[in-house]
């Protein structure tokens, strides 16, 4: 799970685990990355607190909150070889992991790249860009989200899809139809901004053509457990060999 904060991964990841347990019957192992939660809505199974804490390194190397997570981001890289011992451990079918909130600093940091890599080895690896349905309401907005879908894909090196959470707070239906739609698209950026902000704009959204006529939009409620389906499939689609998203 990779996304800005307060998109939805942690709930995401309980809520797809519970999902996979409950409705297909797969052992599932819950792994958590992010060394500052204080609370989670799931029970991991492998925890990267019982390493590397940030209110720990906060106290005893005298730094405030953002340098102790930057810390924590590289001191956890270090732990990655028990991470992954442990996971094999549980022979899980799925492993949900939970990355940072911090989306800058574990993807834009070694520590994301050194993480992805880790669990290349252990088999199949999918990132879940979550993307807040709210935040990504405005054609800018979204095609922001996309950006910073694409760069997470190029630094961890993983098949990347992009989920819309939250879609049971209004937003979503318009989030998708820009996404369904290049031209509708092209046409909300040229009703939203203007001048040299819009040639900007317009010179993303033409990267972003090529991402959007290959995967199909994926929006899910992670609270209600909406869409969890949808994105089992696209999850296995990544997976197989032929790799279709559409």
């Amino acid at each position: 799970m990779t996304g800005l904060a307060g998109a939805g991964k942690s709930q995401l990841t309980c809520t797809l685990g519970e999902w996979l347990k409950e409705d297909k019957g797969f052992e599932v192992c819950y792994v958590n990355l992010d060394a500052g939660a204080e609370w989670l809505p799931y029970k991991p199974d492998v925890d990267v607190r019982g390493y590397v804490r940030v209110d720990r390194i906060m106290r005893e190397m005298s730094l405030g909150i953002n340098g102790a997570i930057i810390a924590a981001a590289d001191m956890a890289a270090q732990h990655l070889d028990e991470i992954a011992s442990k996971i094999s451990a549980f022979d899980p079918e799925f492993v949900l992991v939970d990355s940072p909130g911090q989306y800058e600093i574990f993807v834009f940091r070694e520590s994301g790249p050194k993480t992805a890599q880790a669990l290349q080895k252990l088999g199949k690896t999918v990132a879940l860009n979550v993307i807040d349905a709210e935040l990504a309401s405005s054609p800018s907005a979204l095609l922001t989200a996309l950006e910073l879908s694409t760069a997470s894909n190029l630094r961890l090196g993983v098949t990347t899809i992009n989920v819309v959470n939250k879609a049971d707070l209004g937003g979503a239906e318009r989030v998708k139809s820009m996404l369904s739609d290049p031209k509708l698209m092209r046409e909300e950026v040229e009703r939203e901004r203007g001048g040299a902000i819009t040639d900007l704009a317009l010179g993303l959204l033409e990267h972003m053509e090529r991402v959007m006529s290959v995967q199909r939009p994926v929006l899910v409620s992670a609270l209600k457990g909406d869409g969890i389906e949808d994105l089992y499939k696209a999850v296995n689609e990544a997976m197989c060999a032929c790799g279709d998203l559409t």
